[in-house]
């Protein structure tokens, strides 16, 4: 009878032997980061802490919550840093582009100061199984992944774009794969093409010569000069997840070790908090939320921009839910709700959400999409520009300026997307291609996850055209090489076609020279 009660408990410490046995270490690390990539992968992070997996995350953006099997190392707090040197609503006022290049004495300054954390210093002396890691702009955490040796998993918080997927051997063809912030379709003109052509060239030119060289003396400044280029590191990647999907982007020729997890972050609509649900559900009109993302402050907004918004939402018959840092305003009318955070996911998937008034970044666009809910659009900086023409040309956006922008156009907006089918039609055709997948992307993205676990950094994945340059990878001397060959055959059949036609000729005229001598004599 006792060994049938102890049963349970062997039962109970095997399971637990396992699943020690099965977990591994995984760093996620970032020096630079905003609140919006994090939560685009940080589900995947927390499923994988979910399977038993220790992770240490480091980051400058604080979670809002505890996860077991999830530490976490907070670095700088950037948002603090940055507030005073950014005003998006400034930037767009005056026409000055936010151009990351520029910004790079920022980021080394960023990067020197949390290679410095005692906190950072304390993980060269940790073993970790993977690294877990979004480059662009945080390329500087390379010199850390190098001296841990360990595989690395490469995250991009949109489709993988040419200049990343180069680097582990892929190539994405201008001629119908658009650069990423020019946003073309895969149909493009012979100037689409063009333009896109150059760009990707300027754009390569720009990270080989430039960028990548100072991420690379940046980490080198604190860890020592016998760590490879940012290149070199960033090319023995095993894998780039990329948060793209053939619905958004259209096709792209990715080899096996880039996998698309478009919309990881996208989950069904939960029940939203008994104050919001009552607020939303109060008449027959449906709700309009409003959000400038995480990046770009309300208490920013010019106050003239403030009161027009004000005045046109005070007009609907529609509630408004306003994502705001103050929950309070003087003229505050009865129809909105401000609120510094709202469960954005769940309040997109309410069956009262009738407009998404955006931005246009790419986890809100995507999380719309999943949802089905149209947006009118305010980009401001960096891929938004892109999302909102894909958006547009897709038929479920509705584009304003936000320098131009007038309270009737606004209003015409609004009433446009209300009234017109066609916008939540064409998001919800799009959403249901979106969300039809032989997998979830979770599922997917933890696999692969897993997959170059098991595998070591699975060394299968990899092409063999990593180890090829331009020329050949593009067979530039093979074809040179044929050229040279059928040019110098050409060449010799030429020659000696000419030789045989002076032989020929040149005989010809001597025996005619002879002959004429000879009758001449003769007379």
């Amino acid at each position: 009878m006792k060994s049938m009660k102890s049963i349970p408990v062997i039962l109970l410490l095997l399971s637990l032997a396992v699943q020690f046995a099965q977990s591994d270490k995984i760093l996620v690390v970032s020096f630079f980061s905003s609140k919006s990539h994090k939560i685009t992968y940080m589900r995947l992070i927390e499923a994988l802490a979910e399977k038993g997996h220790q992770i240490t995350v480091v980051t400058p953006v604080k979670s809002n919550k505890e996860v077991k099997n999830i530490r976490e190392i907070f670095t700088l707090d950037l948002e603090t840093m940055m507030e005073d040197k950014f005003n998006p609503f400034e930037m767009k006022k005056t026409g000055q582009k936010m151009n990351p290049f520029l910004m790079l004495d920022e980021f080394g300054d960023i990067c020197r100061k949390t290679y410095d954390l005692p906190q950072i210093k304390g993980l060269l002396k940790e073993d970790f199984d993977l690294i877990f890691m979004q480059p662009l702009f945080n390329d500087c955490v390379l010199g850390l992944v190098h001296r841990l040796k360990a595989p690395l998993v490469l995250f991009m918080p949109i489709g993988a774009p040419n200049f990343l997927v180069s680097k582990i051997g892929g190539h994405l063809p201008p001629s119908f794969v658009s650069n990423v912030f020019l946003g073309y379709s895969d149909e493009m003109t012979f100037y689409q093409r063009m333009m896109n052509f150059g760009t990707n060239i300027f754009m390569d030119s720009i990270m080989k010569f430039y960028y990548e060289p100072y991420m690379s003396s940046l980490y080198r400044e604190k860890l020592g000069q016998d760590i490879p280029t940012a290149s070199e590191v960033l090319g023995n990647a095993s894998l780039i997840l990329s948060n793209g999907h053939f619905s958004l982007a259209r096709p792209r020729p990715y080899l096996p070790d880039v996998i698309d997890v478009g919309g990881i972050h996208s989950h069904p609509a939960k029940p939203l908090p008994k104050d919001l649900e009552d607020f939303v559900s109060q008449g027959k009109d449906g709700f309009i939320y409003f959000s400038m993302g995480s990046a770009i402050k309300g208490m920013q907004m010019p106050e003239e921009r403030r009161q027009l918004f004000i005045r046109v939402f005070s007009k609907l018959k529609q509630q408004v839910l306003w994502k705001y840092e103050t929950e309070t305003m003087p003229d505050l009318p009865k129809n909105i709700k401000l609120s510094k955070w709202f469960p954005q996911q769940d309040v997109l998937g309410h069956k009262n959400a009738r407009i998404f008034i955006t931005h246009c970044g790419g986890g809100g666009t995507e999380e719309a999409i999943y949802h089905g809910v149209p947006l009118i659009g305010f980009p401001m900086f960096g891929d938004q520009d892109m999302n909102a023409r894909l958006a547009k040309n897709q038929g479920f956006l509705y584009q304003l300026d936000w320098n131009t922008v007038t309270e009737e156009q606004l209003t015409t907006a609004i009433h446009e997307v209300l009234n017109n089918k066609q916008y939540r039609e064409s998001v919800q055709k799009i959403s249901k291609v979106f969300k039809d997948q032989p997998n979830d992307p979770l599922t997917r993205g933890v696999y692969w996850v897993e997959y170059v676990l098991r595998h070591k950094g699975a060394p299968q994945l990899r092409s063999a055209s990593r180890k090829l340059n331009f020329i050949q990878y593009h067979s530039l001397d093979v074809i040179a090489a044929y050229l040279s060959i059928i040019f110098g055959a050409l060449y010799i059949i030429f020659a000696t076609l000419r030789w045989i036609v002076r032989k020929v000729c040149g005989g010809s005229s001597k025996d005619k020279k002879s002959l004429n001598l000879n009758k001449k004599k003769n007379q």
